[in-house]
């Protein structure tokens, strides 16, 4: 399936928007001013189901409430505006939006933090459930990915082509790209599964899987995604994501994905649901802090032999070395009427120069300096 890069056109929030309160500000996770987020410094991103932004100032409240947290890229579930477009917060925070075309539906969205829209490469939307946007960062960009998976009430099959479209939008991700999808993804993954999914999963979750939780941990092992938000022992209110109407169940339903490559940048510490914040949704906030850490990879370097080639001055060593390396080269021409591969008789070509300079010449050895001599070279 190939999906389409659509551009973006300017459109205002529906209705008018409302000042939030007026409170002390709190910057995002990494201030950029070159254009690029650096990755080996703080870096915190999220996602909550607003369940609409359709009233009026809804869009300032939220930007309101996110600035008591430090954040700097904000994945947003059912927002229900309609087609897609961007708008700016008074705060200077911009929203890009993917939604239906005729109806207050779904929704998907980036509330991006003021300090860091200038590393905004590009963002695409797939439909009203899903909308991509990549940053620039380095030593690697940023590509997140943002879905809304359909509810218990829709049926397997509608759900199975919401990931077939998600497969597609991820499998023409770049590949060298830092890689984060997140979401309500309408699916319980429990600590039942936590044993034969410890390469997908955490064990800090709910107590049951059901079966949109299972489709869910096989998109991520196929994909070597990891469950970020599941990987530390929070207390409960800060592991369950959603609340029921009369406040008597609670689930973990949204997931943040990354994959399992940059596992260990994630502040697992840092990673969960702030259940204090508050937009009138029964989705909680959840966030994830991270940090790029790599391991550094000693790479072997390659050192060249060097030989004793001042031995061959030796017309004895020199005729050796000559009738030698002549024997071994005829075998090979002999050899060589048989097989016609070019790389193979050049590498035995090779290894027959080398053993013989090796056995006969030997390797240079490097001289020693006396004490006299250093004190010499030192005073010139």
């Amino acid at each position: 399936m190939k999906i389409a890069t659509l551009p973006i056109p300017a459109r205002s929030s529906p209705g008018s928007p409302r000042t939030a309160p007026t409170v002390g500000h709190q910057d995002g996770g990494v201030k950029c001013t070159t254009g690029k987020l650096r990755t080996r410094e703080n870096i915190v991103v999220g996602t909550w189901n607003v369940r609409t932004l359709t009233a009026d100032g809804k869009l300032e409240e939220l930007a309101h409430e996110m600035d008591q947290y430090h954040w700097n890229i904000l994945g947003i579930s059912e927002l229900r505006w309609k087609s897609f477009g961007e708008t700016s917060t008074d705060k200077g925070h911009k929203l890009y939006f993917s939604g239906k075309e005729n109806k207050h539906e779904h929704g998907v969205g980036f509330l991006v933090h003021k300090d860091i829209l200038g590393t905004v490469m590009g963002c695409q939307p797939v439909s009203s459930r899903l909308i991509t946007i990549r940053l620039r960062a380095t030593p690697f960009n940023i590509t997140i990915i943002q879905a809304y998976a359909p509810t218990s009430t829709y049926q397997d099959s509608e759900v199975e082509d919401f990931y077939e479209q998600l497969q597609a939008v991820l499998d023409q991700t770049p590949k060298k790209d830092i890689i984060i999808m997140q979401g309500d993804w309408n699916a319980k993954v429990g600590e039942d599964a936590y044993p034969n999914w410890k390469d997908t999963c955490g064990p800090y979750s709910n107590i049951k899987t059901n079966d949109r939780g299972l489709r869910l941990l096989e998109f991520a092992r196929y994909n070597n995604l990891m469950l970020a938000n599941t990987l530390d022992l929070h207390k409960a209110s800060r592991r369950w994501t959603w609340h029921s109407p009369n406040g008597e169940h609670h689930n973990q339903i949204d997931y943040i994905l990354i994959k399992k490559r940059f596992q260990s940048s994630v502040n697992i510490g840092r990673t969960r649901s702030f259940p204090k914040a508050d937009i009138g949704s029964d989705h909680d906030l959840v966030l994830m802090s991270f940090r790029l850490r790599l391991k550094k990879i000693k790479s072997s370097k390659y050192t060249r032999m060097k030989l004793n080639l001042d031995k061959l001055q030796d017309p004895e060593v020199a005729e050796l070395f000559k009738t030698t390396l002549g024997g071994k080269i005829t075998t090979l021409l002999l050899e060589g009427a048989e097989d016609t591969d070019t790389d193979t008789m050049t590498t035995k070509f090779n290894t027959a120069v080398t053993e013989t300079a090796t056995a006969i010449l030997g390797k240079l050895r490097p001289k020693r300096i006396l004490g006299s001599q250093k004190r010499t070279a030192r005073s010139m």
